[in-house]
């Protein structure tokens, strides 16, 4: 049985965000009077003042993907090691367990149905299927976002954790975002690194994801940790979501770190439209200490 459970964009998606991306950046450069520097770090445009900026846009940003030795040279990822570790080191067994498992509930939907598969318990399908490094990382993980969570409760950790996951620690000094979700007016929001991590760090807390529904899958809960933030409606929103991405052999035990622009953006606008801004040419509006560091 043939078994496709692929949620990685396509090539050509991505191809497409990353040419929106490199535009973004020189727009963004042509306004602020600096320059792009291409590639894939996080530093993506220069200003007169050899400081760098990250460039964002879109609804969603993948902060990074890195692999294992990346998270085990980090300060502060490393703490992710362990839901890495949670996976097989043999990517073939993983996905022959994969088919398995998966094949194991269609087959079992076939013959009585999406409704009855949905109380079929992981008890049940460990029985039948015995040792499976699918199912087995599943647990594993569980564990470790567990573990990951409870470490990012203490928001000294946390802001050292979010400034190596969007900053790289101290190389990017500011975060600008093309807003195209909160206000919809396509300016460029830039903030200042200190304005952003005290806001995050000060506004999110830790948490895991919740057991999925699909009848087909073995549903595990705890394998993304989130962030998460109150909004004004006093309802629980995540902001981060941290996934170990196994989306092919060739893709497999990689560290993906998520953020959703509107939710960003609506917590900083919060926290700083009211103090201080500052719109230097058409296209730009500067938040708090930025605008004393640009100006």
């Amino acid at each position: 049985m043939s078994i496709n459970r692929r949620r990685a964009p396509s090539s050509k998606v991505s191809s497409e965000k990353k040419l929106d991306g490199h535009k973004r950046e020189f727009k963004y450069a042509r306004l602020l009077g600096g320059k792009t520097l291409g590639g894939t770090i996080k530093r993506d445009v220069e200003d007169k003042h050899g400081n760098f900026h990250s460039v964002k846009g879109g609804k969603k940003w993948q902060i990074f993907l890195y692999r294992e030795n990346k998270i085990e040279s980090s300060r502060y990822l490393n703490i992710l090691l362990p839901c890495l570790n949670a996976f097989t080191a043999n990517p073939t067994q993983y996905f022959q367990d994969r088919t398995k498992c998966i094949s194991f509930k269609e087959t079992y939907i076939s013959k009585h149905g999406r409704a009855k598969a949905k109380d079929l318990s992981n008890e049940i399908i460990s029985q039948h299927l015995g040792v499976n490094s699918y199912m087995r990382s599943k647990e594993k993980l569980a564990l470790t976002t567990k573990a990951v969570s409870d470490k990012l409760c203490n928001p000294s950790f946390l802001r050292c954790f979010l400034a190596e996951a969007i900053f790289n620690n101290d190389e990017v000094l500011y975060l600008a975002v093309e807003d195209s979700t909160l206000r919809k007016d396509m300016l460029f929001k830039v903030f200042m690194r200190e304005d952003v991590l005290d806001i995050l760090a000060r506004k999110l807390y830790p948490s895991v994801s919740k057991a999925g529904l699909t009848p087909s899958d073995y549903n595990v809960g705890g394998q993304k940790t989130l962030l998460r933030y109150v909004d004004g409606r006093n309802n629980d929103k995540n902001i981060v979501e941290i996934e170990i991405r196994n989306d092919s052999e060739q893709h497999y035990r990689e560290v993906r770190f998520n953020m959703y622009s509107k939710d960003t953006l609506y917590l900083l606008l919060s926290e700083l439209d009211q103090i201080s801004t500052k719109k230097p040419c058409d296209g730009m509006i500067l938040y708090g200490k930025a605008i004393d560091m640009l100006l």
